[in-house]
């Protein structure tokens, strides 16, 4: 009797754990993020590698998700103040707060530097010295931070869209950005003829999903959940769609 009792209790204990079926998940999205992470229509979050894995996520979780867009400056407030309930593709470093939870990871991915073709490809980091260099508001790069100082000249935009818009019409000779965002705009961008195949890797990187510790999810709970989309193969389709024929 006092075994039934405590098995009762403990899987009460579990229900309670869960948000309700149905219940909203709400995700934060920075708008200075592009394909193939997101894609925007008049301010909402239309598709993308960011909004087909929260679907697939919210789904395994039996939760529906909802996707709040932020410029990248006000993303860790929604987080704070519980507009939010779930950041993802971050890294530690990339936020202010230090109580966080951090789940498994979600992407692999590389920073890189990137030009056009008739720009010198770079060997190293202190060639960028002095030069103006496209880069999103908000954003930290702590590895230019540490090697070149104040010789790191950033020209902020709102997304690497823009950047790379900037990039094309020699607002500037270099840009930073990242390998999936880069790869794909190499082989879908319209004058996609005019980017360079070389980059320089600044570093690898896997980005994560930020939770606060007394939210509606467990840490446990998300990563079961991405565990199950890896074992399942979605996560290995989501990446895959996004990966257009050369």
């Amino acid at each position: 009797m006092k075994i039934g009792f405590l098995l009762l209790s403990s899987l009460f204990s579990c229900a309670l754990a869960l948000p309700a079926r149905g219940a909203d998940l709400v995700f934060g999205v920075s708008t200075g993020s592009a394909m193939p992470m997101t894609r925007f229509h008049q301010d909402e979050l239309t598709g993308g590698l960011l909004k087909d894995v929260g679907d697939a996520l919210a789904s395994e979780l039996n939760v529906r998700p909802r996707y709040l867009t932020l410029p990248r400056k006000r993303v860790e407030a929604a987080l704070e103040n519980g507009t939010v309930d779930l950041l993802c593709d971050l890294r530690p470093e990339w936020l202010d707060g230090k109580r966080w939870q951090w789940s498994d990871t979600v992407f692999s991915n590389k920073q890189i530097i990137v030009g056009r073709v008739d720009t010198p490809p770079l060997a190293t980091l202190r060639e960028l010295a002095g030069a103006r260099t496209g880069t999103i508001t908000g954003y930290r790069y702590p590895a230019l931070e540490r090697e070149l100082g104040r010789q790191f000249v950033r020209d902020d935009t709102a997304s690497d869209d823009l950047n790379l818009r900037k990039l094309l019409r020699r607002r500037f000779d270099y840009m930073l950005t990242n390998s999936l965002y880069y790869d794909y705009q190499r082989r879908a961008h319209a004058e996609r003829v005019r980017l360079s195949r070389t980059a320089l890797t600044v570093e690898h990187f896997d980005t994560y999903c930020a939770l606060p510790p007394s939210g509606k999810l467990t840490l446990a709970q998300v990563n079961r959940a991405l565990l199950a989309l890896r074992k399942n193969g979605k996560m290995q389709a989501i990446l895959e769609s996004y990966q257009p024929a050369n």
